[in-house]
């Protein structure tokens, strides 16, 4: 048995703990606030992992975390950036899943001094799709183009927004303003988030709209992935950035107000879904696709989907870390060899994936 420590436990981080908490480990994790908590009543009344409300800053300053076996970083973005120094100062084993526009590579050389292990990016995209580009480039000419396409949606449209934020919503809107890093004709580049909008047919839900964001992160920076073009796009049903764009452009762009209207509401269906098409100089084009079922009681299948996509790249990750098979700071396609194992586990969670 462990004993794991978990900053963050909202709609992702709530999963990542209960499941490691019924796996036999001691976890304690601490919530920003208990809306950050909005899972559905049958579950949130019976997680079995110890729920503490406390500053995060005032509790890092007070807490030895030599007594942990390991820490998870569950926090939004910008708030997850701001402890990884500390974190690794301390030499402590660290599974991270806060996505911001800072990668924590730039702490390599701390790591190495202080002994701390990390791997990070560690869920559905960046991190299965980051493990999927580099088992299919492993042994094989460089590629052409590599395209990600992956997003969280309810799986009935609206006459408003279509959509309810399955992770934080001050991220999705990070991810809306961030300018896209991605690769063209062997060149990286910065170009303005939401561009390059296409729609596009995603499996049995029909017709979508994709557009540019930034999540390929240590995909363009990893030496042994040589793909001419590399570029990741978030998916929602039309509509629905067209809608953030006019409110943008007209200047009446409130995120606090976004936050409230894309909340999570635990009685509407979702799904997570990701296709990859990898396109080699010659020989056949190669697509992934993984559609990931939300909450259906009749199945007791009582997770929304994101949680369950993110989440077990995520188990699987912390597994690895207390096996002390990851050393330094580590990407999930640096270390890629448990994208079988994850796969399995989504399968058997209800997810459908393919490879044609």
């Amino acid at each position: 048995m462990a004993r794991i420590l978990s900053y963050g436990a909202g709609l992702v981080g709530s999963f990542i703990c209960d499941e490691l908490s019924k796996s036999g480990h001691d976890v304690t994790a601490i919530a920003l606030n208990h809306d950050d908590v909005p899972m559905l009543e049958k579950v949130r009344d019976n997680l079995s992992f110890s729920l503490v409300e406390q500053d995060v800053i005032s509790h890092l300053a007070d807490c030895d975390l030599s007594k942990f076996d390991l820490i998870l970083n569950l926090l939004p973005g910008r708030i997850g950036d701001s402890i990884r120094e500390h974190l690794i100062k301390n030499g402590v084993k660290v599974c991270d899943l806060a996505f911001s526009d800072n990668s924590p590579d730039r702490f390599e050389e701390l790591a190495k001094q202080s002994g701390a292990s990390m791997i990070h990016d560690c869920g559905i995209a960046p991190g299965v799709s980051n493990m999927v580009v580099i088992s299919e480039q492993k042994g094989v000419p460089p590629l052409k183009s590599v395209k990600i396409r992956v997003g969280g949606n309810p799986v009935i449209r609206d006459s408003e927004w279509s959509y309810c934020a399955p992770f934080s919503p001050t991220d999705v809107i990070e991810e809306y303003t961030r300018p896209a890093r991605i690769r063209m004709n062997g060149e990286e580049k910065e170009v303005p988030a939401i561009t390059d909008r296409h729609m596009f047919i995603a499996g049995r839900h029909g017709e979508m709209e994709a557009f540019l964001t930034d999540g390929l992160r240590s995909l363009l920076t990893n030496p042994e992935v040589t793909c001419e073009s590399l570029s990741e796009y978030t998916v929602r049903w039309p509509g629905h950035i067209e809608k953030f764009l006019d409110l943008q452009n007209s200047g009446e762009l409130d995120e606090q107000s976004l936050v409230q209207q894309w909340a999570y509401t635990p009685t509407r269906s979702e799904f997570t879904y990701m296709d990859i098409t990898i396109t080699p100089d010659s020989g056949p084009v190669v697509r992934w696709e993984f559609d990931i079922p939300g909450v259906d009681e009749s199945l007791d299948r009582l997770w929304p989907s994101m949680a369950v996509a993110t989440g077990i790249p995520f188990l699987v990750a912390c597994e690895a870390l207390l096996d002390d098979r990851i050393e330094g700071i580590q990407s999930p396609d640096n270390y890629h060899s448990d994208l079988d194992e994850i796969i399995t586990r989504l399968k058997t969670a209800g997810a459908e994936i393919t490879r044609k």
